[in-house]
């Protein structure tokens, strides 16, 4: 019974096959997972690129990306973990490297789906959270409407370490970066929305990303939700109203 209850929970950390595979070639060597809207009867409402956290594209993001597309949003989710063991260790290579990256990779992907012509959001969770807000200044999309961020901390790097998945502090180190810093960096038409648990141990940042943003920013409680954000069921609703008021115009 042990066993298999490490098994199962081992399972909600890996990526399970997504319902759509990519046409083109070019998509073959990244680690993206594809989610369609699921709404035949109209367009898409946005193109949305989420990045997954420290741990990779688990269970939870695939959870959420599965609603997403349900409710009518094309969505990409990047295994920000996978790719980040691709990069070189200098700072400034692997910013320029991840930055062109991610730049080809959102412009595929949206041209695999057809998804040029309307709204992008960028977003993620945790470390991919801080990561999204990196892409939205370094290397934004076009059409780019609005940032999703879910449990951020105050800082962030483009690496995934052991500190990083033991929630224990925000990095410092070289190359690292402040995530109000991305946020002001912003053009002023790019909508922010933070979605945080009550229970965040990181939710003291929220004031200085809140000021950091001035009115184009807005922030939505998970009554009882952790760092973790794993109860979809739970923070589901709460993604959903902080992404559609990212593209209110």
């Amino acid at each position: 019974m042990a066993a298999l209850s490490l098994a199962a929970f081992g399972a909600c950390f890996r990526p399970s096959p997504a319902p759509y595979h990519p046409r083109d070639p070019a998509l073959a060597g990244f680690p993206l997972l594809f989610y369609p809207s699921a709404v035949t009867s109209a367009p898409p409402k946005a193109f949305v690129f989420f990045v997954g956290n420290d741990i990779g594209f688990w269970g939870a993001h695939q959870d959420l990306a599965k609603r997403l597309a349900g409710a009518g949003y094309d969505v990409v989710g990047l295994d920000v973990k996978i790719f980040f063991g691709r990069l070189p260790d200098d700072p400034a290579a692997r910013a320029r490297l991840f930055g062109d990256s991610v730049a080809l990779m959102i412009a595929l992907a949206r041209r695999e789906l057809g998804a040029d012509s309307i709204p992008v959001v960028v977003g993620g969770h945790s470390l991919g959270a801080e990561v999204a807000g990196w892409i939205a200044v370094h290397a934004p999309p076009p059409r780019l409407a609005g940032l999703l961020l879910i449990s951020p901390r105050g800082r962030g790097h483009l690496r995934a370490t052991l500190s990083d998945i033991a929630n224990r502090s925000a990095p410092t180190e070289p190359g690292s970066y402040s995530v109000a810093d991305n946020i002001a960096a912003l053009p002023s038409s790019v909508r922010v929305a933070i979605v945080r648990g009550t229970d965040d141990r990181f939710r003291a940042v929220d004031d200085e990303l809140r000021n950091s943003g001035g009115e184009r920013i807005n922030k939505w409680w998970v009554p009882w939700g952790g760092h973790s954000m794993s109860n979809i069921l739970l923070a589901g609703p709460f993604v959903e109203r902080a992404l559609a008021w990212t593209l209110r115009r």
